[in-house]
């Protein structure tokens, strides 16, 4: 164990449209709003928190990057949700897109995605 104790503070994922992103990640999982600032290279930045985690999400937007995409199985997040189904049932009537669409992988995960295509796990918890 290293001398110094590291802790492990945030998380950023580039958006294409900060509200969207906000508004995603507030309202299927429960993410609070911490703060928002721009940086000094002029990207607004939002950090959000998740109740009982101490890790942050933060959010960046850059007028000036452009287009992008992610690639699939890079890179993914993963929550837990105390009812799989119960989830499902809640969002998808909303058009979040749950795969594979014939259920949960060995009854336990599904994968959505986010609005820029950032790969999310969500397992029964």
């Amino acid at each position: 164990m290293p001398e110094f104790q590291p802790k492990f503070l945030h998380c950023r994922i580039r958006v294409r449209d900060i509200e969207k992103s906000v508004g995603f990640y507030t309202q299927l999982f429960g993410f609070v709003e911490k703060r928002r600032s721009t940086s000094p290279a002029g990207n607004q930045l939002c950090f959000l928190e998740l109740p009982g985690n101490e890790t942050l999400l933060e959010l960046c937007y850059s007028p000036d990057f452009g287009e992008f995409d992610f690639p699939e199985d890079i890179f993914h997040f993963a929550f837990s949700v105390a009812d799989l189904d119960a989830f499902r049932k809640r969002w998808e009537p909303e058009g979040i897109e749950f795969w594979p669409e014939e259920g949960p992988v060995n009854g336990h995960f599904y994968f959505v995605d986010d609005p820029d295509g950032y790969e999310i796990e969500v397992l029964k918890g």
